[in-house]
């Protein structure tokens, strides 16, 4: 990152909070600013002292109907933190923690989690993972398939037919390779609409190449894990994606099984 660039977007992340009816915006706020400068800092002081320091600087930079996103930069390096909406029921962001390193295990294509913190005094949980400078979310906007993209402003950009085609086989593919044959199990409740896969800047260069894009995708998110036959998990992958026009389902199901055959 250039020094002049800003460290994360101008909006507010209090703007993209969602309550439960009896949550106070206000309170939230205060909570949120406690949690992380304060009580989040103070854990990593004390327990991973080589992601702290005295000059550590954390600003907002995406959100989710999960989680709502952050950069930390410690003057060193930067790290994405992930923290948890304030009417997320506690113990779910651990969970998603949880599979995100079941997954990325044997997937280099899953973000895997650096550490995980949380409080319930605060009612927040937090995780790290490591930095995609400039990631672009995949994402629907109004019934569109595209990107948001974070600079110079933050924006939706759309695919065009043939990008939106690519995509998709690209995403398909994606959810197939992660699917273990030994254990049988795969990854569930994934969602095209929440930012589940981004794309690291530049990728547009190679968006002509349904290989290169699967390549430089990355898996984010990982709310649950299902336990079923690979045929159940197709069927799975039809419903959750139907959205997608179903010719390129096919080929990247075809393209996902390529990947596993190579790995195992």
């Amino acid at each position: 990152m250039k020094e002049k660039e800003a460290l994360g977007i101008d909006d507010y992340d209090f703007i993209y909070y969602e309550l439960s009816p009896e949550q106070q915006p206000i309170e939230e706020v205060i909570k949120t600013s406690k949690f992380i400068e304060i009580d989040f800092a103070n854990y990593l002081k004390e327990n991973h002292p080589n992601y702290y320091s005295k000059n550590i600087k954390i600003k907002f930079i995406n959100w989710g109907h999960m989680e709502v996103v952050y950069v930390l930069d410690n003057g060193h390096k930067k790290y994405t933190l992930l923290m948890g909406q304030p009417n997320l029921e506690y113990g779910k962001v651990k969970s998603e923690y949880d599979n995100l390193k079941i997954l990325s295990k044997n997937n280099e294509d899953v973000v895997s989690p650096l550490l995980y913190y949380g409080n319930p005094n605060y009612n927040r949980e937090i995780y790290m993972t490591p930095y995609y400078y400039q990631a672009r979310c995949i994402s629907y906007l109004d019934e569109k398939l595209g990107v948001y993209v974070p600079e110079p402003d933050y924006h939706f950009e759309e695919f065009n037919k043939d990008d939106k085609d690519i995509i998709e086989e690209a995403i398909t593919a994606k959810i197939i390779s992660l699917y273990n044959q030994n254990t049988h199990i795969g990854l569930d409740k994934f969602r095209v609409s929440s930012g589940d896969f981004i794309l690291e800047k530049g990728f547009e260069d190679t968006i002509n190449n349904v290989y290169s894009v699967f390549n430089d995708m990355k898996v984010i998110a990982a709310r649950s894990l299902v336990n079923m036959s690979l045929d159940d998990y197709i069927g799975l992958i039809y419903e959750k994606l139907e959205k997608f026009n179903s010719k390129n389902i096919d080929k990247g199901i075809e393209l996902g099984f390529s990947k596993i055959k190579k790995r195992t």
